[in-house]
């Protein structure tokens, strides 16, 4: 059951915490400062009231000394002479003070004391060892002490308990010296000093009150308005925040949509070039092949022609072989139908074998894919990069020696072409412009599939660096 109730009270909480988190920034501040401020004045209250109550048992210790000394005092005989006998006289002129006073403020008993805390008036009749306790102690040492019936400190009757009394020692005969030989103690009526401390505790509650509220008011006012200003702002940054992601999701889509253009702009282009050395091939190809067949019958001996004519026909034929022969392989560069479904592996293998072919050097190629990855406009673009790089560094560092190095980390094939030896010197402005002009088409090349292509000239030769993201060429 207890465990269920802590529970339900956890719960209870919980909901009331929420329902507080959901209100606004204003109605939240109203709420916590009204207990602050509550919290203050019900102290401040109970401070003033304490501070009151303690001024108006002072005032009472003060009037029940004074009491003591007009009324009680004069009626003891011989105290200085330690020889006081409260005989049936004394013992009645005492009791006759019982009841006197004003409303509310009469005197309900009185007792007095002797100096080793013995109750003189009236006899209790109590054997052993007289106590002295602490407001006793204090009034024979000439102060005057107020309390209430309500804290037990020695023994009372009936009506004193029941009864809302105050109680007042206060020395009440003194030696020559100054030594206090009796000391009485008075019950009195509380009622108007209860009434007046109430009193007073709800007037103090009451101004405090009427102070709070506005300044309260005031506060909320302020928040409020302060509060407004940040929901708007907050709404305003929302509002940029949404249009931002939009912007972002925007951008995004649009950036896919440039790289897959830029990818198919680069298949494209390969297969343009392709159809150009189809188009090579098939036409001006065999257009020259006849042109040469022809000039070889006319170079054939003849009556009709001359040998300065044959001569010349001759030199034709040279130039038309040799034509044919740069057109042959102009078309074979641009139609590679091996590729065709070549992997990444076998693409490069391709290029460093092609490049055996034509220059007769040996190339070094280290590495791994890692992937079956079998894209024809991948593999041309990824054979030409290859083919272009050793080509160039062939021309232009012919003593040097080439590697061919690549891999595939993190979703990028890298590939570098490496020369090593030393570094290339161009001759020539044309040289120049021509290395340049390879450079911008690797460059261009690799840009097609969304990669990027650097350049690095070294001080014992140079290495160009190719990246691919395979992740786009799907």
């Amino acid at each position: 059951m207890k465990l269920e109730a802590d529970r339900s009270g956890s719960s209870l909480a919980g909901r009331l915490w929420r329902k507080i988190e959901s209100l606004s920034l204003s109605a939240q501040f109203l709420i916590a400062a009204s207990l602050i401020v509550f919290c203050l004045m019900a102290g401040v209250s109970i401070f003033a009231a304490a501070q009151v109550e303690k001024a108006a048992l002072n005032a009472a210790g003060s009037a029940g000394a004074v009491r003591m000394q007009i009324l009680i005092a004069p009626l003891i005989e011989g105290a200085e002479d330690g020889e006081v006998r409260f005989d049936e006289a004394l013992q009645s002129k005492v009791s006759a003070l019982i009841g006197q006073g004003p409303a509310g403020q009469r005197i309900r008993n009185i007792k007095i004391w002797a100096a080793d805390g013995r109750q003189l008036f009236p006899a209790n009749g109590m054997t052993g060892e007289p106590v002295l306790f602490d407001e006793l102690a204090q009034a024979l040492s000439g102060a005057i002490v107020v309390s209430r019936t309500s804290d037990a400190k020695h023994e009372y009757s009936e009506e004193e308990v029941s009864e809302p009394l105050l109680e007042v020692y206060a020395p009440l005969v003194r030696a020559a010296d100054g030594t206090v030989l009796l000391a009485g103690e008075i019950y009195e009526e509380s009622e108007v000093l209860e009434r007046q401390i109430a009193e007073t505790r709800l007037t103090s509650m009451l101004g405090v009150f009427l102070l709070a509220v506005p300044m309260l008011s005031l506060l909320y006012l302020v928040v409020r308005k302060g509060a407004r200003l940040i929901e708007q702002q907050r709404k305003t940054l929302r509002e940029s925040l949404r249009n931002a992601i939009e912007l972002s999701i925007e951008n995004n889509r649009l950036r896919l949509l440039a790289d897959n253009a830029r990818v198919e702009a680069g298949k494209l282009n390969e297969r343009i070039l392709d159809q150009i050395g189809a188009d090579l091939h098939d036409g001006s190809v065999q257009l020259l092949t006849l042109v040469k067949l022809r000039l070889s019958d006319l170079t054939m001996p003849r009556a009709d022609i001359t040998p300065p004519v044959r001569d010349a026909l001759g030199k034709v034929l040279d130039l038309v072989g040799n034509i044919l022969d740069e057109v042959r392989n102009l078309s074979a560069g641009l139609v590679l139908p091996e590729l065709e479904d070549a992997s990444i592996d076998e693409a490069l293998q391709l290029a460093v074998k092609r490049y055996l072919e034509i220059t007769g050097r040996e190339t070094m190629l280290v590495g791994s894919a890692g992937i079956d990855l079998r894209i024809p406009d991948l593999s041309i673009c990824i054979y030409r990069f290859v083919l272009e790089g050793l080509m160039n560094s062939y021309r232009h560092a012919n003593s040097n020696s080439h590697m061919v190095r690549y891999s595939f980390k993190r979703g990028r094939l890298f590939i570098a072409v490496i020369d090593i030896g030393q570094r290339p010197v161009l001759s020539s402005k044309r040289e120049v412009q021509r290395a340049k002009l390879g450079k911008i088409s690797q460059k261009r090349r690799i840009r097609n599939f969304g990669g990027r292509m650097r350049y690095f000239p070294r001080k014992n030769g140079s290495f160009a660096v190719a990246s691919l993201p395979i992740g786009i060429v799907d």
